[in-house]
């Protein structure tokens, strides 16, 4: 029975590949596909690559079959993962992400003068929580600073679904979130010290850590000066995603 069915399938599969419409899929496939690009690791350090896409052509020929010709508008994809990953390689440490979705990313301080500006301007950002100040009713994404209830953060965050498995590393908290498998990361500290090397430096993949008592006025301008280069601000997670 098992060889007839893998007989009956062979069968089929070359019916398939021989109709004009499955050929002319196969044959252009190429134009439309883009190439994984892997991440680049040097030392510690990493920087995400992205993930490419390929035709899926047998998907691709049933969703044209009903149209008896080729459309590329019915094309269906499927993700690549890079040969160098980042989902394989956990233990190095993110400073940017990937410069080609420009984009960048922040990280805040829990306090509330940063999260009424990031409200107020409808930006995205991150925020480092502990058990005494969580909360699922933040606009942000949560990231879990607090060594010592870090299991107790751990599973409020995944009981409500909001875990992206970030984390800022230091000293207390780098063995627990490296024995845990999360992504670590070191972000560019803003403060009104740093503000004007962060300004004339910035590029897309940055990743800020915005500390308490930042002057607004700076934080204005650069995120003015990011969106005069055209960058997007987002979720951490987001940012360090190898999918496009």
């Amino acid at each position: 029975m098992l060889f007839s069915f893998y007989y009956t399938d062979k069968i089929a599969n070359f019916v398939l590949e021989k109709n004009s419409l499955y050929q002319k899929i196969n044959d252009n496939k190429a134009s439309y596909e883009e190439q994984a690009v892997s991440a680049i690791i040097e030392d510690n350090y990493i920087i995400p690559g992205l993930n490419g896409s390929e035709v899926a052509v047998k998907d691709s020929y049933y969703n044209m079959k009903n149209l008896e010709a080729f459309n590329e508008y019915y094309l269906v994809f499927k993700e690549t993962m890079p040969t160098i990953s980042l989902e394989n390689n956990k233990d190095k440490i993110i400073k940017k992400g990937n410069g080609a979705k420009n984009e960048v990313a922040f990280i805040m301080e829990n306090d509330n003068t940063l999260k009424n500006f990031f409200k107020e301007n409808k930006l995205k950002a991150n925020i480092l929580v502990t058990l005494e100040d969580y909360s699922t009713k933040e606009d942000f994404e949560a990231i879990n600073n607090d060594f010592k209830n870090y299991d107790k953060i751990e599973s409020l965050l995944n009981n409500a679904s909001l875990n992206k498995n970030l984390c800022l590393i230091n000293d207390n908290i780098i063995d627990i979130c490296k024995d845990k498998a999360k992504y670590l990361i070191e972000p560019s500290i803003l403060n009104n010290t740093t503000f004007l090397n962060i300004k004339n430096n910035l590029s897309s993949g940055d990743i800020f850590l915005v500390k308490k008592g930042t002057n607004l006025d700076n934080l204005k301008m650069l995120v003015k000066d990011i969106q005069f280069k055209d960058l997007k601000i987002v979720y951490l997670s987001e940012l360090i995603s190898e999918s496009k």
